[in-house]
């Protein structure tokens, strides 16, 4: 009696590799100012181009690396008290040098940006409020931004 084998064998080859970046540091310098600003027919506006109120912030990564700046650009305000709530529009300006007044406007249209030499971009962030409809008390919100390598 003749006795009959099959071996089954397969041989896979995967080939991993891996790019490592370094993170992205995201640190604030200055923190948006309302204090001292005009109201135009009950709107408070701090443009981040023109104003020094203006919040800013520097970006610091690889250098020359290509990124993208994210935003939501309206955001809810609650009065802490009395729950009213305020309609807050952003307004984000970036430049590849520390200079406030050449920054460029940055949308949400996921425009591709790049760091500087210095692997550094310089964020200005200003807001439009009307408050027509504000009740005296003190507002709370948050302002995300995200950066990321592209």
């Amino acid at each position: 009696m003749e006795r009959l084998t099959a071996q089954s064998r397969a041989e896979v080859s995967i080939s991993v590799s891996a790019t490592v970046t370094s993170t992205i540091e995201l640190v604030t310098i200055q923190t948006m100012d309302f204090t001292g600003e005009e109201l135009e027919l009950g709107v408070i506006e701090i443009n981040p181009v023109l104003n020094p109120n203006a919040g800013r912030m520097v970006a610091r990564g690889n250098p020359n690396a290509e990124m993208r700046i994210n935003f939501v650009r309206t955001r809810e305000l609650r009065n802490a008290t009395t729950n009213n709530v305020l309609l807050l529009e952003y307004l984000v300006a970036g430049n590849l040098i520390d200079e406030q007044a050449s920054a460029e406007f940055l949308g949400q249209d996921d425009r591709d940006l790049q760091f500087n030499e210095d692997g550094e971009f310089y964020i200005w962030v200003g807001a439009v409020v009307d408050l027509t409809l504000a009740e005296p008390g003190s507002y709370e919100g948050e302002f995300s931004i995200e950066v990321e390598y592209i």
